[in-house]
Order: C-alpha cells, then sequence, then structure tokens
C-alpha cells in the first residue's frame, strides 16, 4: 500500500447521518418560518463549511446563528445513535489496522460529541484514535490537523486524507497530503470533482483506490 498513515474524517464519511443532518435543518428553519430543503439532492448541493456562512445562506443570520447552532446540535446528539455507520466502515479500518496502517479520525466536531460517538461505535474506536475542536459551530479543522500532524510526527507523503466534502480536500492541501473523496457524503460528487482530487463513490471504491 502506498500510504502508511490515513487520516479519516467522522460525518459523511464513516458515519452515515445525511438524511438525520436534512430532518434537523429543515425541522429548525420551519420554526423560523424559513424555506425547507426539498430533500438530500439539494442538501448536498447547498451544504458547506464554515457552517455560519451555511446558516447564513438558508436565512439564518449572523445574529440568530449561536442560538440555532446550539439548537441543533442539542437535538443531533439526543439521538444520534439512529445514525449507522457507511457501508464497509467498520471493515476497511478494521483492514487497515491488521495490515499496520496507522488511522486517526480529525472532525470539525466537538471532541466531547465526537468521543460519545465512537464510545457507541466500538469497532471505529478500537481502530481510530479521534481528534476534534474546542466547540460546536465546525468553523474548520485546518489547524487542528497540522496540530495533529505535527504531534504525530507522520510524513506529509506517507499520508492520506479520506473525506466527503470540499473543506477535507482544502485541509489535506494545507497539510500536504494526498486526498481521496467519497460522494455519497455531505456534498455532491460534482461539486467534490472541483477540488481535481480522486473522487469515489462510496468506501469500498477507496479502499480499491489506496491498493493501488
Amino acid at each position: 500500500m502506498r500510504f502508511k498513515n490515513v487520516v479519516w474524517d467522522w460525518n459523511g464519511t464513516l458515519l452515515d447521518d445525511m438524511g438525520y443532518c436534512l430532518a434537523l435543518t429543515n425541522r429548525l428553519l420551519a420554526e423560523r418560518g424559513l424555506t425547507p430543503l426539498k430533500g438530500l439532492e439539494e442538501y448536498r448541493e447547498r451544504f458547506f463549511f464554515p457552517v455560519k456562512k451555511y446558516y447564513a445562506s438558508l436565512g439564518i443570520g449572523p445574529g440568530e446563528f449561536t442560538e440555532a447552532a446550539n439548537l441543533w446540535m442539542d437535538a443531533y446528539m439526543a439521538d444520534e445513535t439512529v445514525c449507522p455507520l457507511q457501508p464497509g466502515a467498520e471493515e476497511i479500518t478494521s483492514r487497515l489496522r491488521d495490515l499496520k496502517i496507522r488511522q486517526v479520525i480529525i472532525s470539525a466536531s466537538k471532541l466531547e460529541h465526537l468521543v460519545r460517538q465512537l464510545d457507541s461505535r466500538p469497532g471505529i474506536r478500537d481502530c481510530c484514535p479521534c481528534y476534534g475542536i474546542g466547540d460546536i459551530f465546525a468553523k474548520e479543522k485546518q489547524t487542528l490537523a497540522l496540530q495533529v500532524l505535527e504531534h504525530l510526527g507522520w510524513s506529509r507523503s506517507d499520508t492520506v486524507f479520506i473525506g466527503d466534502t470540499l473543506h477535507d480536500a482544502e485541509v489535506a492541501s494545507a497539510a500536504g497530503c494526498a486526498c481521496i473523496l467519497v460522494s455519497n457524503g455531505h456534498q455532491s460528487r460534482e461539486r467534490l470533482e472541483r477540488a481535481g482530487v480522486p473522487v469515489c463513490d462510496d468506501l469500498e471504491k477507496a479502499w480499491e483506490l489506496l491498493l493501488g
């Protein structure tokens, strides 16, 4: 295998939570008299980081952001165990562990939320230590990723990021690492292809690409 280290994104990449996020977002919009998203296709076309600007694009202005984000996250964490892992997530992380490939999860999620989610999914937790940010507002994870790679002492040329958004590609580029994107997460294939990195339909296709 070309790479010795894999940096995973969590939401949308290893965890299938898009439908859950769409339902919570539409509830938030309905409570404010705003137009709901029509379905997953529109959600994948409109979602982006930073979340504050994404909310603004939906009609939730800066003055409402903190309250709205807290309400959304409280609702998300109240029942997030309904979200399944992406097909192949446990199997692929286990295969990589058996091959002695080092893995971590770096997420824009608040760390305590990420740890709680992984504790209920031990198959992933046992393969991948995790790193998250200090609040729920998901501004960006570029700084976090650079700090983690520095701490771990991983060679950039031996490391690949696997994610489901353009932000994951941006973080990988800033870190000087390769990137693979999967298009069954939070952003559409058409959008992901603008990043100029390999885009796979799902994790099994990403696995095939890792094998080279």
